[in-house]
């Protein structure tokens, strides 16, 4: 059976995103970039500003002296996740695999399912339209036989527009791009591929797909076959679903705003003891720890950092609970929320340790810091959540 993928994105998703929010802004020329940093660079631009010479990836004070109309936003990842769960919503609905790309773009396989839902085409269209008339965004729709030929046709048209390459006509359809459309090579790696090509005067992929595989592996070596298939419109990679990785976050909400340090580690290790006594209630250890923060501005900061050894005990996640948030808190500005996640959650092997280094005062003290977190379990399964609590004292 034929392979059929649908490739369906909003262009620019945070932009379009900012302006269902703000209507004032769907003229103007728009950019999401940090604004707390003076060397800040573009994310993501409009179209607008692309056609006054923007470009992703150019500083905030260039693309202001280029174009002085310039609205710069700062980036908002909670509402982009709240986007992407409403698209992801839609989508799942009419694939039975996808795959996400970036943000607000997901590669759908739909092979088999023509009874259900029609052709590719048709389930294309039928996503483009129950986005538009629910999320109010206007997304693109590539339809081909394979990942690459599908991600290509929807970079190649405008928002509510849908592109369908019919199987047998890849090589026709690859043969006029620029080299440079192809996805595979925009990665940093892969600078030094598109420089032998200029060198080469290879300048459309169907100046490579008629050059011989021998003569490209003398200036492309290793990556001349894999190229030269790329040109033909051939990729057999499959879509591939997300993998499940199971986490665990808390939020600590702040009201009124604060700005303690005292006050926020507090609420920050009373969040790491609820969070760790559930990893012990599933015997479970996490290897990696983040925090996400928000100030009063409804700026988002998040910080990530891998623990090693994996653990579930809060003498030995405290340490880096309190990295993570000197790592977040550049700005003295209140905060009105805070988020400590777990992930890379596995199950737990509890195994002695034959030749142990530490100082046996500290073996000692870290084995009464366990018994005591064991113990605050017990009395907090029986008697509730305030029935003891970590104090200081002075």
């Amino acid at each position: 059976m034929d392979r059929q993928i649908v490739c369906f994105g909003i262009p620019a998703f945070e932009v379009a995103i900012a302006r269902i929010h703000n209507p004032r802004l769907s003229t103007r020329p728009l950019a999401i970039a940090p604004l707390n940093t003076p060397r800040a660079c573009l994310h993501e631009i409009s179209f607008e500003a692309e056609q006054a010479g923007l470009a992703v990836g150019m500083s905030v004070e260039q693309a202001r002296r280029i174009c002085p109309s310039l609205h710069v936003l700062a980036p908002h990842p909670a509402r982009v996740r709240t986007a992407e769960a409403s698209l992801l919503h839609i989508v799942s609905r009419y694939a039975p695999v996808w795959e996400p790309a970036q943000p607000g773009t997901f590669v759908l396989d739909v092979t088999g399912t023509g009874r259900l839902f029609g052709p590719p085409c048709d389930v294309a269209a039928t996503v483009q339209h129950e986005v538009l008339s629910r999320s109010h965004l206007e997304g693109v729709a590539g339809v081909g036989s394979n990942k690459l030929v599908a991600q290509t046709a929807a970079t190649l048209i405008q928002p509510s527009e849908l592109y369908d390459v019919r199987p047998g006509s890849e090589p026709m359809f690859m043969a006029p791009l620029s080299v440079r459309t192809l996805p595979g090579l925009q990665r940093p790696c892969m600078r030094q591929v598109l420089s032998r090509l200029e060198d080469l005067n290879l300048d459309t992929l169907g100046d490579v797909a008629e050059s011989p595989v021998e003569a490209l592996e003398v200036a492309l070596g290793d990556y001349a076959g894999q190229l030269s298939r790329w040109a033909q419109g051939i990729d057999s990679l499959p879509v591939l679903p997300p993998a499940s990785q199971p986490t665990l976050d808390e939020t600590v909400l702040l009201d009124p705003d604060e700005i303690d340090d005292l006050v926020l580690t507090g609420r920050l290790l009373d969040a790491l003891q609820r969070l760790c006594r559930t990893l012990r209630s599933q015997r479970r250890v996490c290897g990696r720890l983040s925090l996400t923060i928000r100030s009063s501005d409804h700026l988002d900061v998040t910080k990530h950092e891998r623990v090693t050894p994996e653990t579930c005990w809060e003498c030995d996640l405290s340490p880096v609970v309190r990295s993570l948030f000197h790592k977040c808190m550049r700005r003295r500005i209140r905060l009105r929320a805070m988020t400590l996640g777990m992930a890379g959650l596995t199950g737990f092997a509890e195994q002695g340790v034959l030749f142990d280094d530490r100082p046996l005062d500290e073996q000692r003290k870290q084995d009464r810091a366990k018994q005591l977190s064991v113990a605050l379990d017990t009395l907090h399964a029986r008697f509730g959540e305030q029935s003891i609590r970590y104090g200081r004292s002075s």
